[in-house]
């Protein structure tokens, strides 16, 4: 039998959301209840995720103050970092879904990610970079409050911002879904209001895995429907919370990605992911 948990209602002033929290909440609300009420966190991850993280934790080490002085970085040395991160990482609970697929082809594919960077932007990385992963908390309205941590800031000069997100996944976006993206849009609404005054702020999309790239520009108006969309979110969240037979599952192909599936009040089987080695 499925272990039940009270519930805890949720405070408006003192609740700070994130992306993925409401991500969480628009793909399941039951994973939602789990992870952000109940309080249940899990080391469980995918072979994808883990592999994303490896590279991301790669390209952070790439802008470390001291790599960007030197003249010029080997692929040898960044692979080395790689392999360091893929080993010192590793741990028991990293699952694969696809059965055919071992844990050596996500490696190649966080290998090739780095490959087609470095063959854009090295040997020599001298990119304006104020930071990475930067935590940056922000409001809407001095009510709900977000956070959310950015791979990568740049300032090429005094006022003006390129925020940069890297993605390992199989799909690159199209810039219609660009401009509708709600994650970049509430790291532009955190820039906005912890280095005022901006004079522009552009986003800037890495595709590693397909060796693309996408930048786009919000104006005012755009920015204000996003921070709207942010405050209907958080409301209907709050509103949720006043009953728990609001957090029911919402089964899809997504479930075998899941990390909370023993945890599942439709889930009865075992979990068809299996241990990666």
């Amino acid at each position: 039998m499925k272990k039940k948990t009270q519930i805890t209602f949720l405070n408006p002033e003192e609740s700070v959301f994130s992306y993925s929290q409401l991500s969480s909440f628009k793909t399941c609300k039951e994973q939602y209840k789990i992870v952000y009420l109940d309080g249940q966190r899990k080391k469980d991850e995918s072979i994808e995720a883990f592999m994303g993280k490896c590279v991301h934790s790669t390209l952070e080490w790439l802008y470390q103050k001291e790599n960007m002085c030197k003249p010029y970085i080997t692929f040898d040395k960044i692979c080395k970092i790689y392999d360091d991160i893929w080993q010192d990482n590793w741990h028991n609970k990293i699952f694969i879904v696809d059965h055919n697929l071992l844990s050596n082809h996500f490696y190649a594919i966080g290998k090739r990610c780095l490959s087609n960077y470095y063959h854009k932007y090295g040997p020599i990385f001298d990119q304006r970079v104020y930071a990475t992963e930067l935590k940056l908390n922000f409001n809407i309205n001095g009510k709900y409050h977000f956070r959310g941590i950015i791979d990568r800031l740049d300032q090429p000069e005094k006022g003006c911002w390129v925020i940069h997100d890297y993605k390992s996944g199989k799909r690159a976006m199209t810039q219609n879904m660009a401009k509708q993206d709600l994650q970049l849009a509430m790291y532009q609404i955190a820039v906005e209001q912890n280095f005022a005054p901006v004079k522009k702020i552009s986003l800037t999309w890495h595709f590693l895995r397909n060796n693309d790239e996408m930048t786009i520009t919000h104006t005012p108006d755009e920015i204000q429907k996003f921070k709207n969309k942010l405050s209907k979110k958080v409301k209907k969240i709050i509103k949720s919370s006043e009953n728990i037979e609001n957090f029911y599952p919402k089964e899809s192909i997504l479930c075998n990605w899941c990390y909370l599936w023993d945890e599942c009040s439709s889930k009865f089987t075992l979990n068809p992911a299996k241990k990666a080695y």
